[in-house]
């Protein structure tokens, strides 16, 4: 492959991109709904600051509880909110940008006549997925701008933490879009025409983003491969354990209840439940690592509000200690959750890599008539 036609291809598909009534659209919206959710959840963290300073002010330390109604806000949260919208928005983006890229080729006959130059294959698919990524980064470059602006004007500085993440956030967010985007150019390279990519890619898209997840969280489903959940089956009634009898001052017969059989009971309950849920949970992740949406939305609440993400990775647990000792960074929280969310991480990159490897292939052995 050289590198001349590469740069030349990807060059010119990015101004095709920036220069397209359908890329400015849909730009245009993603940061029209960007920009008034930053200012509401602006408005909102200030207000929350405030409240939060003044419950501080009330109590002393032993007193404030480390409870996720006890830390302080961050302006992350408002970010949490923005990525409802890029699953959206964003996810719609890339979809529109890749679906015709190597069809409209087809259908104007422009495919074969780029190939009747000297230059390679690799090179035409190659060059047309960079200037697709570099529209997207643009894009998701001009949306963490604007937002750093909003936030600013509205006198919130973030710190070197909230930056990282906030970071972090919209590297996160041009792996979705660019996941979406690799989808739809496959489809492109295997459709005929435009008309059909689309739909293809629509398809793709409402089975990964909300088919897969609702077969992951059906109860029928669930009851079919996990089973139905524990139920407590220890003794009842009080005097259903009764091992002895006393007699009391009044000489009347006591009963001495003991307990233990109860006890015994309820530490059985608890561990099948806990182990009830732990089944369920791995049979739910294995199945919605399959959607990138599914992926991006673990990894955002991770990276935005990471209490809350170990609050959901502990859903059903009866550990009274999962917030105990959690560092007041938010990064070294995010740190701590990266054993946990490794598979997504893998995922959200696997995922575009494969459909794009997928239209790589299928363009290098398609045959241009």
């Amino acid at each position: 492959m050289r590198t001349e036609g590469l740069r030349v291809i990807a060059a010119k598909e990015f101004r095709d991109h920036v220069r397209s009534r359908r890329f400015h659209i849909l730009l245009a919206i993603f940061l029209i709904i960007a920009v008034v959710g930053l200012i509401d959840g602006s408005i909102q963290y200030n207000q929350q600051i405030e409240e939060y300073n003044e419950n501080l002010a009330q109590v002393s330390d032993d007193e404030m509880m480390p409870s996720y109604f006890g830390w302080k806000p961050s302006i992350l949260s408002a970010f949490f909110k923005m990525s409802m919208l890029i699953t959206t928005v964003g996810v719609v983006l890339g979809c529109a940008m890749g679906f015709d890229l190597i069809s409209r080729e087809k259908e104007s006959k422009s495919l074969k006549i780029l190939l009747s130059h000297p230059i390679y294959r690799d090179e035409v698919i190659n060059g047309k997925a960079l200037g697709g990524i570099a529209a997207i980064a643009l894009a998701m470059g001009t949306v963490l701008a604007i937002s750093f602006a909003i936030i600013l004007i509205f006198g919130i500085v973030p710190n070197l933490d909230e930056s990282i993440r906030i970071m972090l956030f919209g590297g996160l967010s041009f792996l979705l879009i660019f996941s979406y985007f690799a989808i739809a150019l496959f489809m492109s390279t295997v459709a005929k025409n435009s008309s059909n990519a689309l739909i293809y890619t629509l398809i793709i898209f409402i089975i990964l983003s909300t088919l897969i997840p609702s077969f992951a969280t059906n109860e029928s489903v669930m009851e079919i491969v996990v089973g139905e959940p524990p139920r407590f089956n220890g003794p009842s009634g009080p005097y259903a354990v009764s091992s002895s009898s006393t007699a009391s001052s009044t000489g009347e017969v006591v009963e001495l209840v003991d307990t233990s059989e109860i006890d015994l009971a309820w530490e059985e309950y608890r561990e099948k439940s806990e182990a009830y849920w732990e089944k369920r949970h791995t049979f739910t992740d294995a199945v919605n690592l399959l959607s990138p949406s599914y992926n991006y939305q673990q990894m955002a609440i991770a990276v935005t509000e990471p209490r809350l993400s170990i609050a959901l990775l502990n859903v059903g647990s009866y550990s009274s200690d999962i917030y105990e000792d959690l560092p007041e960074s938010g990064l070294a929280i995010l740190g701590s959750l990266m054993g946990a969310l490794a598979k997504n991480i893998i995922a959200l990159l696997v995922i575009p890599a494969a459909f794009f490897g997928l239209a790589w292939v299928r363009f290098m052995r398609e045959d241009i008539r």
